[in-house]
């Protein structure tokens, strides 16, 4: 009886977190979830930014925006990666940040949508949706930003000896 009280409790709470922090409107930038927007304000407030065309290949791993989401207390942005490499890359974007003016916004690994990052095997392509979150107390003036810079921290070689951060800008209207 205890295991099935348990069980629901985990599903309630999962299915909770998961409609708090929902990104489903949210494009990776993959062939498949390419939406044609390139712009558009939200009735909610929040400003989507087809950030597509700002793309970057570093020691081998390829890594590419779809939408960035604006909203007043977080950033949504969908990203997809692609190790060309035969070899591991190790990369964690999820732990990586955004700058907006004189304010930083740290990702929120815990509610990334996806599975984006971690030791990369060689070949393998990846996709998913990073969180990056306003300092307690802090708002986004969603109408303001005109510029988001996204570092997503280093990619490391799998025997350490090459390291390159990765570093993308999006401009917005």
């Amino acid at each position: 009886m205890k295991k099935w009280l348990v069980l629901f409790m985990s599903l309630g709470l999962t299915l909770a977190l998961a409609a708090c922090g929902s990104t489903d409107d949210v494009s990776t930038g993959s062939s498949d979830s390419k939406d044609k927007k390139t712009e558009e304000k939200k009735d909610d407030g929040s400003k989507k930014v087809d950030a597509s065309s700002q793309s970057t290949e570093v020691l081998g791993m390829k890594v590419s925006l779809g939408d960035v989401k604006i909203m007043k207390d977080k950033i949504n942005v969908g990203l997809n990666i692609e190790n060309t490499t035969d070899k591991a890359l190790s990369f964690y974007p999820d732990q990586g940040n955004a700058v907006i003016d004189s304010m930083q916004l740290s990702a929120n690994m815990f509610l990334t949508d996806g599975e984006v990052g971690g030791d990369v095997q060689g070949g393998v392509k990846q996709e998913g949706v990073l969180e990056f979150s306003a300092p307690e107390g802090k708002e986004i003036d969603v109408d303001s930003v005109k510029e988001i810079k996204l570092n997503f921290g280093d990619i490391n070689t799998e025997d350490f000896m090459n390291t390159k951060s990765v570093t993308l800008t999006v401009p917005v209207k």
